[in-house]
């Protein structure tokens, strides 16, 4: 155990302070991190992991396949698809309900995003375009999007995507904002308590922000994970065939 701490310090020494600091306290943890990186390099060519900027990017086609798989059973939903640009996104939405058929644009953006072992919550706010007919769908399909996102990273066995809407995960604020709390879905609630290596694996897993670029959704790693992840990357790289890390994860 000493000879491995020793190899951790050395090479978080190399990566810097930041990582030096946290070097002996992710020690038993390296396994449980390491699983994380296994996982975004299984999904490949649709997420992409930007070590040096903490940033997981994760192509809107991606998002969309789960999106159109939760939204399957609302008789009134013909499709939904998100469309991501520099800055926000949009929800397009093909409607047949009564005598309205068509497609409608739902623009929208994030205000606030935080995902820790304390607070998952995300914040939407909607844009100005309202449609009668499809105002009843506005938390439905936020609900869905911010589903879908957490969906990626859980296996299919786990069920997140059979969930239904909970009306209490919602809180619609009086400036226009929708707040959904992913803590008080129960299928997230039990995957978030599920142990790893007798650690909560998603307790480790700390996010900040939730943007977007042309085609793509971005999540922004806390600092202190973006460190813990590349000193992870770090012990990896001094193992055989281990300076392939970064380009099998860094895809686009």
């Amino acid at each position: 155990m000493n000879d491995n701490l020793s190899s951790i310090k050395d090479i978080a020494e190399k990566l810097g302070k930041g990582a030096m600091a946290i070097s002996e306290k992710i020690m038993e943890r390296v396994p449980v991190y390491l699983e994380l990186l296994k996982i975004l390099a299984r999904l490949g060519k649709n997420i992409s992991l930007d070590v040096d900027r903490g940033e997981i990017k994760i192509k809107e086609d991606f998002i969309n396949d789960y999106v159109k798989e939760m939204a399957i059973g609302d008789k009134d939903l013909q499709s939904i698809r998100v469309s991501c640009m520099d800055g926000n996104a949009s929800f397009f939405i093909e409607l047949k309900k009564f005598f309205f058929e068509g497609v409608i644009e739902i623009p929208f953006k994030v205000e606030g995003f935080i995902f820790n072992k304390d607070k998952r919550t995300v914040t939407f706010k909607l844009g100005d375009k309202k449609i009668e007919k499809v105002n009843k769908h506005y938390s439905k399909i936020l609900f869905w999007f911010s589903l879908s996102v957490i969906s990626i990273f859980c296996k299919k066995e786990n069920g997140i995507k059979k969930s239904i809407f909970h009306e209490d995960s919602l809180t619609i604020h009086p400036d226009g904002t929708h707040t959904i709390d992913l803590n008080k879905i129960p299928e997230l609630r039990e995957l978030f308590d599920k142990d790893m290596a007798n650690v909560k694996y998603w307790d480790l897993i700390s996010m900040d922000k939730l943007s977007f670029e042309k085609g793509l959704v971005i999540l922004r790693l806390s600092h202190k994970l973006a460190t813990i992840i590349k000193t992870c990357i770090g012990i990896v790289e001094v193992l055989p065939k281990g300076r392939l890390i970064r380009p099998l994860l860094n895809r686009f």
